[in-house]
């Protein structure tokens, strides 16, 4: 019973992991911004521990955009590093000048980030914070991984089979004359 409940839930892993996958790789290349997620919305992998221990590496994190609402000082928001594109940095807002302008830290860093970043380039405010969520999404990348994975799913059905040949056992009882059944 026990190894039945194993790969049921094993296969419920597998698919959601699947599922989710396909979801950050399709929402990608449909989303203008060319990042994963759906409406104001994006999921971003958190690369350095610049955050820590708020935000870690290998965490992901939910971003909202902030549409006409402006960002206060103490929220953490991800923006581009250059106008146009580049990478994404995501960090407390510790100053904010009367024009928008931002000055943003990372928690784990001794100083503030060197200059000041324009409103515009803001992709939106943090959320919420998958722990380990974006390490496990490489590990699933590598191929040994990718390998493993792909030898279970084809020996899916030879372990089936092999479970369903068990019969369950059964029970006799005895009666003895003359007690109430």
């Amino acid at each position: 019973m026990a190894f039945r409940w194993g790969k049921r839930l094993f296969l419920v892993i597998v698919c959601l992991l699947v599922a989710v996958n396909l979801f950050f790789s399709i929402s990608s290349r449909l989303n203008a911004d060319r990042m994963p997620g759906a409406g104001s919305w994006r999921v971003l992998a958190v690369l350095t521990g610049s955050m820590s221990p708020t935000i870690n590496a290998g965490d992901m994190v939910i971003v909202q955009s902030y549409g006409e609402k402006r960002p206060a000082v103490g929220e953490i928001v991800t923006y581009w590093q250059e106008e146009g594109g580049g990478s994404l940095t995501t960090h407390r807002i510790v100053h904010q000048l009367a024009n928008g302008y931002l000055q943003t830290k990372g928690d784990a860093n001794l100083g503030v980030d060197g200059g000041w970043t324009h409103p515009d380039r803001l992709v939106g405010t943090v959320v919420a914070r998958i722990p380990y969520a974006a390490a496990i999404q490489e590990g699933l990348q590598q191929p040994l991984v990718l390998l493993a994975l792909t030898v279970l799913f084809l020996a899916w059905p030879l372990l089936a089979m092999r479970g369903g040949d068990r019969q369950p056992q059964t029970i006799q009882s005895e009666t003895i004359e003359g007690e109430p059944t």
